[in-house]
């Protein structure tokens, strides 16, 4: 069950990209206050606050001094373009703890596998090609026949231009505690073994 919403005062969408259809059970829509988690809500009105002339924040506006409490669960990431493709420059350590894996470096597209149902990278791309935030909630199985949940804001940024280039993402997993090895899919698994 994933539940993405497309956020952006002003306006709602009520389509969501040919990819995702029949993967997504409510509308793209405008509503931060519905997120239980208080480090998306923080994200948000920061992206909110700094958006400038160009609409979106840029990358330098974010500074790690103020937001020491959300770093742990943040993901920095890179759009390259032809083809579109999301590079992680950054992971913060509670992210890498609970997948049990630094993925820096690393491409979305050779870590995703049949494993999650969580269309990450059409994710990342209506962000990109609308320029507005996506939050949204996962919930993903695990090995041992139970469930993850956690709640996910993906905040496009500009790095020193009008086009967005980066993504300043944070995940919250709230309490959660389960040992990795339940959760992580097994190609997941596979790469961290070989790198």
């Amino acid at each position: 069950m994933h539940q993405m919403r497309s956020i952006f005062s002003g306006t709602t969408s009520t389509r969501p990209p040919e990819s995702l259809k029949g993967l997504i059970g409510v509308p793209l829509r405008n509503n931060i206050d519905a997120m239980a988690s208080d480090k998306v809500r923080q994200l948000h009105t920061w992206w909110m606050e700094h958006r400038g002339a160009t609409g979106i924040p840029d990358r330098s506006a974010f500074d790690p001094t103020r937001h020491v409490r959300l770093l742990p669960n943040m993901i920095i990431s890179e759009a390259e373009t032809a083809p579109f493709r999301i590079r992680y420059r950054l992971v913060g350590t509670r992210c890498a703890d609970i997948l049990n894996i630094d993925f820096t470096g690393r491409y979305l597209d050779t870590l995703v596998d049949e494993a999650t149902h969580t269309p990450w990278q059409d994710y990342f791309f209506e962000s990109y090609e609308k320029r507005v935030p996506m939050i949204g909630e996962v919930t993903e199985d695990t090995l041992a026949g139970g469930t993850f949940v956690f709640e996910f804001g993906i905040f496009p940024v500009t790095a020193g231009g009008a086009d967005v280039r980066q993504f300043l993402c944070v995940e919250d997993y709230f309490d959660f505690h389960l040992t990795s090895a339940e959760l992580i899919p097994w190609s997941l698994r596979d790469a961290k073994l070989s790198a």
